[in-house]
């Protein structure tokens, strides 16, 4: 699935996407419990199944704020960042949608932000399971990245 940048960059800008918020539990965390996410994989399935533009957001029970976030887009920024997104893209030019996991703590690294590619659009759409597990995976290991970043020492 292609998107031409500008046709992107509009729908974000008019926030025509869907966003399925998910809540996880310090207890969901602790037994890295995602069947949460299983409704929201199958919600964003269906619309980019339907040319439309979607993420998931899992909000975390972290004392310094943290989220994960599964967004398709036609660069690795997330959705916050479309002036950027508009400055680095060609207007006219069609670009691949892919799937990027964005996780977002003050405490994870120096720019506070992570963003991986997950796959692309059309790997999710033919194969979502095997898709979706691999993005359980992914968000397993930074939940234990954020879990090991929460209980450092905080420097002083």
């Amino acid at each position: 699935m292609e998107m031409q940048s500008q046709e992107f960059i509009a729908a974000i800008r008019a926030e025509e996407y869907t966003t399925t918020d998910i809540k996880l539990t310090a207890t969901d965390i602790k037994k890295t419990d995602l069947k949460k996410l299983t409704t929201a994989y199958s919600q964003l399935q269906t619309q980019l199944a339907a040319q439309k533009i979607g993420q998931i957001k899992i909000d975390l029970p972290f004392e310094v704020p943290a989220t994960i976030e599964l967004q398709a887009g036609i660069i690795n920024l997330p959705y916050e960042l479309v002036n950027k997104i508009a400055l680095l893209t060609n207007a006219e030019e069609q670009r691949p949608l892919n799937l990027y996991l964005i996780t977002t703590a003050e405490n994870l690294n120096a720019s506070g932000m992570r963003i991986d590619q997950m796959s692309s659009v059309v790997e999710f759409l033919q194969s979502p399971q095997l898709i979706s597990d691999k993005i359980n995976a992914a968000i397993t290991e930074k939940l234990t990245e954020l879990q090991a970043a929460a209980d450092a020492p905080a420097e002083e």
